[in-house]
């Protein structure tokens, strides 16, 4: 099977972690985040994706764990390098975002990716992240 590699910012406030809703993905929820370009080190992609998606910098930055599901509605697996950092800025939809929010693990979880509610949610939950 086929495996998709991403890099993941996580930010958290109040036990919740910050999700992104892409105007193609019309319902699920996603981390910040996407795939590295050629020639990116993690910490350029993640500063690269989180400016056009939410319009903020990263303040700072620490690797958290990698996580593995399938990807969600594609036929394949997802790798997901996760990072958890702070943000300089307001966290604001850009164009390619719909929407933005902050989700726990009591949050709906038909609004979650395949990877969020099944590994990275209850992982996060497990190590005192998010309540």
């Amino acid at each position: 099977m086929r495996i998709i590699k991403k890099i993941a910012l996580a930010v958290f406030k109040d036990k919740k972690i910050l999700q992104v809703r892409t105007k193609k993905q019309p319902v699920v929820f996603y981390t910040l985040g996407g795939k590295i370009e050629k020639g990116e080190t993690d910490l350029e992609c993640l500063q690269r994706e989180v400016k056009e998606e939410i319009g903020c910098s990263i303040a700072s930055v620490k690797f958290l764990h990698e996580f593995e599901d399938v990807a969600h509605g594609k036929q394949a697996m997802l790798r997901l390098k996760m990072y958890e950092g702070s943000l300089k800025g307001e966290p604001k939809p850009s164009s390619e975002i719909a929407e933005i929010g902050w989700f726990d693990s009591k949050s709906d979880p038909e609004n979650l990716s395949i990877i969020a509610k099944r590994t990275i949610f209850p992982w996060l939950k497990m190590h005192g992240y998010i309540d």
